[in-house]
């Protein structure tokens, strides 16, 4: 399994989708604060002139914790849709291509095959999460003051990584399934924010992946007590959707294709 993990930190180098991911969740977590801080109070003092610094203050959340919830707002309306396209093609457009035949025609399995996409673009998502998340952080601390402690923080940006890692297991998925590329993104965004939506309005948020980004937007010093609960749920979906995946493609027929 080595080769083929080396083989998807190769694709992930040579596309550029390792960095187009970096700087993208990057950008969202330097831009919140920045928003917040003067972008935000400008366009009100434009649309509400003689609006008073303490009216403002009370129409925006102007705090470091302000700043970091709307940073996760941020990755979860537009991260979502950045990560989906970006990685629409890992799975799809290999079999749309043919290309997957090539591995197999030289002894690999598909359980290597999807594991080692699954553990290269996942452990880099979830190492984004946690470093996005700590800039957004010290920047927003800077900005403003640092009004949350740092433990907090790496445990929203860790929850954030494996809410992250649904999302890619879905779209590996959904990649095997319907094998387009463009339509496996769209499938991958309508399912992540399915479940985050189901889970709102059933409150059944700790028995669904979006119950980790939930917790995570809240930056609490003591965590739900019910975070544990959802954490395993959340690999079991991860799980399920590997195993699925590979009931997919051994049910293909790669030598009519």
């Amino acid at each position: 399994m080595k080769r083929d993990i080396m083989k998807e930190v190769r694709y992930g180098l040579r596309n550029s989708r390792f960095l187009i991911l970096f700087v993208s969740i990057l950008f969202l977590a330097i831009s919140a604060p920045v928003m917040n801080k003067v972008f935000l109070p400008m366009l009100m003092k434009n649309q509400l002139p003689g609006i008073t610094a303490e009216t403002l203050a009370q129409m925006l959340d102007m705090t470091q914790l302000g700043s970091m919830r709307g940073y996760m707002g941020d990755v979860f309306e537009i991260g979502t849709i950045i990560i989906a396209f970006t990685l629409c093609g890992l799975l799809a457009q290999e079999i749309r291509d043919d290309t997957l035949v090539l591995p197999l025609c030289s002894g690999k399995r598909f359980p290597a095959i999807v594991g080692s996409k699954l553990l290269v673009f996942g452990f880099f998502l979830v190492l984004t999460s946690v470093i996005a998340t700590l800039i957004n952080y010290l920047y927003a601390g800077v900005l403003f003051s640092f009004d949350v402690g740092v433990g907090p923080v790496l445990r929203s940006g860790l929850l954030l990584g494996f809410h992250l890692l649904f999302l890619l297991s879905a779209l590996v998925f959904w990649g095997a399934v319907i094998r387009k590329p463009i339509a496996a993104g769209l499938l991958t965004c309508a399912t992540v924010y399915g479940t985050h939506i189901a889970g709102s309005l059933l409150k059944i948020d700790s028995y669904l992946p979006s119950g980790l980004f939930r917790e995570a937007q809240y930056f609490s010093v003591v965590p739900a007590s019910s975070i544990l609960q959802t954490l395993a749920i959340t690999i079991g979906f991860v799980f399920l959707l590997y195993g699925l995946t590979l009931l997919r493609l051994q049910g293909l027929e790669w030598n009519e294709r």
